[in-house]
């Protein structure tokens, strides 16, 4: 595994303990295992905004790394 799929994976679990629904988790979790990066990490930013879910600096450090790692423009993920 290597380690942009380790901090998908992280987030993935991150946003299951704040509350995103099984269904997202699941879709994000099958986009990882399928090596659909992209899709999983925006599945799960999406619903975490769509849910209003209540994040700490350390998990938008998270997110941000993330966002870093696949080259993608910070307002993608502001």
């Amino acid at each position: 595994m290597n380690t942009l799929e380790k901090l998908l994976l992280k987030l993935i679990e991150v946003a299951k303990t704040l509350g995103l629904s099984e269904f997202d988790v699941n879709n994000a979790t099958e986009y990882l295992n399928n090596k659909e990066y992209g899709l999983s990490y925006d599945t799960i930013i999406t619903q975490m905004y769509e849910y209003d879910l209540e994040i700490n600096n350390e998990i938008y450090l998270l997110i941000s790394q993330i966002g870093k790692k696949m080259k993608l423009a910070d307002s993608d993920y502001l």
